[in-house]
């Protein structure tokens, strides 16, 4: 029953694996925290430590510490590369192990997996990596910035619309100064 953008979203719970920039996620955290006045939502966790999607061991152990916490509605893979170290996102092989293993924690969770993944250099070519990895996915988001102007889009949906912009903004927060005197 909620809205987003206009959309209509379903609250659940989200476990964030930030596996890049978790010396900023503190931060990140206190801004969301001073930005929009109240704490962060209670079911919102967040874990730092390493993990590999190709290992099937990190892969059970991950379900099984999130179903223990309760469960995700929705778990965030940031980034997939860091997610799937020493993986050649070329190969059809370590992808396809990939894609198989994600595929495992969805229905383990019962709920939606998001990558966070990156185009090449060349963003006209959409996703870095082997082909299988876009024709698998169920959704995909795609996040743009030029000039200044920030959009998100819905690049691919295999059960509904997609191509449509929905401009947005980051604001700074100011957090004040650490105990150095820096901001």
């Amino acid at each position: 029953g909620n809205e987003w953008f206009g959309l209509r979203v379903a609250a659940a719970p989200v476990v964030y694996v930030a596996l890049e920039g978790e010396v900023g996620l503190r931060n990140r955290m206190k801004a969301w925290h001073v930005g929009n006045n109240r704490p962060l939502p209670s079911g919102l966790r967040f874990i730092t430590q390493p993990f590999d999607v190709r290992n099937p061991s990190d892969v059970d152990d991950l379900a099984h510490v999130i179903l223990s916490g309760g469960g995700a509605g929705l778990l965030v893979l940031d980034t997939l590369n860091r997610a799937a170290p020493g993986a050649d996102e070329n190969s059809s092989r370590d992808m396809s192990e990939i894609i198989a293993n994600l595929k495992m924690l969805q229905e383990r969770l019962g709920g939606a997996v998001l990558a966070v993944h990156h185009t090449g250099k060349d963003e006209s070519k959409g996703l870095r990596g082997h082909s299988s990895l876009l024709a698998t996915l169920d959704a995909a988001v795609e996040v743009t910035r030029t000039h200044g102007h920030r959009a998100w889009r819905v690049a691919k949906s295999k059960d509904d619309t997609d191509g449509e912009r929905y401009p947005f903004v980051l604001r700074p927060v100011d957090l004040g100064t650490d105990e150095y005197g820096e901001s």
